[in-house]
């Protein structure tokens, strides 16, 4: 009689197995796989994971790391212009006035990102009574 050993994929991945599946992949930037077993411990190949514990969890990269796309620069050699969307959205989470100045001093005009950019510094800057 043979048994086949499958991964226990009804395991549910809790935190512990993707912060384990994330050291992986920040220190082998070229997997794209990682096998984790039941007690947190990663392999980069099913065999080795099941010669550990025939229980263990396939977590690939895109399921716990977010890959984010790199700006290119344009022509000039200058990086590419962020959209005024994107400098919005920064501007209404962003907690340091200093780097909402320095948007400003990059010589930023559209109107609506400037007035983005006021009415998040006002809300950052304490009020004088």
């Amino acid at each position: 009689m043979t048994i086949l050993l499958k991964p226990f994929n009804n395991y549910k991945m809790n935190q512990n197995i993707k912060d384990s599946a994330i050291d992986v992949f920040e220190r082998f930037p070229l997997a794209k796989e990682v096998f984790v077993t039941t007690d947190e411990q990663a392999f980069l190949k099913e065999d080795r994971a099941r010669m550990h514990d025939k229980d263990f969890v396939k977590v690939k990269r895109s399921e716990v790391m977010s890959e984010e796309k790199e700006t290119e620069p344009t022509k000039d050699g200058k990086p590419a212009k962020k959209s005024a969307e994107e400098l919005i959205a920064f501007a209404s989470t962003c907690e340091l006035t200093e780097e909402l100045d320095a948007i400003l001093e990059s010589g930023e005009k559209r109107a609506t990102v400037v007035a983005a950019i006021a009415a998040r510094k006002e809300v950052l800057t304490p009020k004088k009574d």
